[in-house]
């Protein structure tokens, strides 16, 4: 007798099948344009580009691994239809469209003349790069950095021209000064502090984002580089003594530098770290910035305003401590008060405005990196406020955000990697299902499944190219749909390699005559759909494969998937043992019912429990709950089991490295954040609240 609970997860498993939308066979690398090619760059991009749904779009993520960085910092802008890259101790690289990284000979000048050892400051960095296009072949570079000056670190905005010729790019490696910030930063600024609670050096307050402001402008957002809080270590945090700002001084100022003349105007003040800035169609100038522990802000910038630090934050002193300088702790009061503030702080970084044609529901809202939480933060406003944000969480901390010409969103991370965001891709043949928030606006990108396929693909497979499939017949691991007289078989995720296993169906007839004689004890046929068999057509590409083959010419009564093993006795008899898996389809039914439970209340209690509808949304896209691995683990019978340890499956280093055993309660701190209970974890879970992650873990843990 199946228990209460497994009868409800088999239910849940039928009700997420006959409710997938259509045509989200994940096989595509992008909706639009071939498969990358990554011949000779140091690429991950996986047979199986990874997706992720968020509230209004399932996106699909490419990995563009570089080469390690000396340190956090660093920035992308782009390059034409490519990507410009500095990385934080000045290395120029351009990365292509198909992961394709060239790192150029020429460096961003960092130093006056070289120190006797390597500058091993946390913090003494690049910290962005602008690329403005002059000509169709040349390009201003500007980049805001570091620059030694013996016993001094200059924050500066210098400049080259960047040429175009055949594909091929070259810098000239004269370097221009457009502007210098003002004053000098003593050296022991850079240094890692001593104190209450150790520090990094000021030099991680650089700021500076840049901003075109018009043909013959730049905006430069510049952090106060640890001053004020150098001065509380200094003075004890006496509030008798607070810090004094220089009028003049550009630490923690937004400012306006005059290309022709390199003069500079201080727009606006009071920042502590700005880390993003950027336009909205209407003209308002955002600015991100980091408190102290707690209190990262989103600014709406006006010429002339105060934001308030040194002197108001709504964060703390980091070590739980008081900010001495701020009359009334946690408010913000007598100065420009931030449009929204984070409390606990993310680690805010740059911030774009949406505009892009590939996410029409996110146009007009502005995407957020965050470093803490490893997140893309989407934040919309309405009539003058914050109405709604929603956490896309990747697991990286997010230095640098950029949207590319075709709509997509390039996203740079700590780690060196950039991260290549698109929607993922709708097959048009598959049919449009509207009442999906994934499909239902996907008529203008949706593209031809079998117009991917590579070109030695066999003719049956790439002859259904235009065929409107309509949506599968079935659906499990695998979906099949009947096409006239064909059976298509599709598998996402698929490797080339995955061609030479032998795939199986089990076909009923309905005249008992057709019944292979080795078979009617089963009363079905194993029909075989190797891949390489004659009369047999397949086809491939990153992501996705398919196989045709003809229906047989009988009448068939059922068909459905399940496992069969063939078997060999020592004297050569052949004969099949199955089908072995419970929950396979039949047209969007189970090929055998479930056993009847004796105890109706207690699957009505279950069906009610919040956690069923919750796992549904949230979870079944990845997780079966009978014992079958979809793209992640199975959890059936999953409190009781050791993390990382089920056969089938390959676990992150993360997961088996816990050494733990399942319960509620580790499952429910878990899935609240995956990465900060297993940091490295490959499994990332978007917006759902602790409150929510214990109720999936009820449900999970019910019996």
């Amino acid at each position: 007798m199946l228990s209460a609970l497994r009868r409800i997860r088999h239910l849940l498993l039928l009700a997420v099948a006959a409710s997938a939308p259509v045509g989200m066979l994940i096989l595509q690398p992008t909706p639009i344009g071939a498969a990358p090619n990554n011949a000779g760059a140091r690429a991950l991009l996986t047979p199986e580009p990874p997706t992720k749904r968020t509230h209004l779009y399932e996106l699909q993520l490419h990995i563009i691994e570089l080469e390690k960085f000396e340190d956090s910092g660093g920035a992308i802008d782009l390059l034409g239809d490519a990507l410009l890259l500095v990385t934080p101790r000045g290395r120029i690289a351009t990365v292509q469209a198909d992961g394709e990284v060239n790192y150029l000979p020429q460096r961003v000048p960092m130093y006056e003349t070289a120190p006797e050892r390597p500058i091993r400051w946390v913090g003494f960095r690049v910290a962005d790069v602008l690329a403005r296009a002059v000509s169709a072949e040349a390009y201003r570079l500007f980049v805001s950095h570091h620059f030694l000056m013996g016993d001094c670190v200059e924050f500066r905005v210098s400049s080259t021209e960047l040429r175009v010729s055949e594909g091929a790019y070259t810098v000239s490696g004269e370097w221009k000064t457009e502007f210098r910030a003002h004053p000098c930063i003593d050296t022991a600024l850079f240094a890692r502090w001593g104190g209450e609670v150790p520090k990094t050096g000021g030099g991680i307050q650089a700021g500076g984002r840049m901003l075109m402001d018009g043909d013959g402008h730049l905006l430069v957002a510049i952090g106060d580089h640890g001053v004020y809080e150098w001065h509380e270590l200094q003075e004890g945090g006496d509030p008798s003594k607070p810090p004094v700002v220089d009028p003049e001084s550009h630490m923690g100022r937004l400012v306006r530098v005059e290309l022709a003349s390199g003069e500079a105007e201080i727009m606006a003040g009071g920042f502590r770290n700005p880390q993003g800035l950027a336009r909205d169609r209407e003209g308002n100038l955002w600015l991100t910035e980091h408190g102290p522990q707690g209190g990262d802000e989103l600014n709406l910038v006006k010429p002339g305003l105060d934001y308030g630090w040194p002197f108001v934050t709504y964060g703390i002193l980091y070590g739980n401590r008081v900010w001495p300088y701020s009359e009334a702790q946690g408010g913000h009061d007598d100065y420009e008060e931030p449009y929204f503030a984070w409390i606990p702080s993310i680690a805010v970084s740059n911030l774009i405005v949406s505009s892009s044609e590939q996410f029409p529901l996110w146009k007009d809202d502005l995407l957020v990196g965050s470093l803490r939480s490893g997140s893309l933060f989407r934040i919309r406003v309405r009539e003058g406020r914050v109405v709604n944000f929603e956490r896309i969480s990747f697991g990286e901390r997010i230095r640098d955000v950029v949207q590319m010409p075709d709509g997509g969103i390039a996203m740079l991370t700590d780690t060196a990697r950039i991260i290549l965001l698109g929607r993922a891709p709708v097959y048009c043949q598959f049919g449009i299902e509207t009442s999906s928030i994934y499909t239902y606006d996907a008529g203008e990108i949706c593209t031809d499944f079998f117009s991917h396929l590579d070109d030695d693909a066999d003719p049956a497979a790439r002859g259904l190219q235009g065929a409107a499939l309509g949506p599968p017949e079935m659906r499990s691991l695998f979906h099949v749909h009947v096409h006239g007289n064909l059976l298509v078989y599709m598998k996402s995720p698929c490797s080339y390699g995955e061609l030479r296993n032998r795939f199986f169906l089990h076909i009923t007839p309905v005249d008992e005559e057709n019944v292979t004689p080795e078979l009617e004890a089963f009363g079905f046929n194993v029909y075989d759909f190797y891949a390489y068999d004659e009369g047999i057509g397949s086809g491939a590409f990153a992501g996705g494969c398919v196989v045709v083959r003809p229906l047989p010419a009988y009448e068939i009564g059922k068909i459905y998937t399940g496992q069969v093993i063939r078997e060999e006795s020592p004297d050569g008899e052949v004969f099949w043992r199955g089908p072995i898996w419970e929950g396979s389809y039949t047209f969007g039914k189970p090929y055998a019912a479930a056993e009847q439970v004796e105890e109706d209340s207690q699957l009505d209690d279950l069906t009610a429990l919040p956690g069923a509808a919750l796992f549904r949304a949230n979870c079944s896209g990845c997780h079966l709950l009978v014992g079958e691995h979809s793209a992640g683990p199975h959890l059936e019978d999953i409190v009781g089991r050791r993390a990382g340890a089920v056969a089938g499956f390959s676990f992150s280093d993360a997961l088996t490295g816990l050494d733990i055993v399942w319960t509620r309660d580790t499952l429910a701190a878990y899935l609240a954040d995956p990465a900060e209970f297993a940091e490295g974890t490959t499994m990332v879970l978007a917006g759902i609240t602790e409150e929510e992650a214990g109720a999936i873990a009820d449900f999970l843990a019910a019996d």
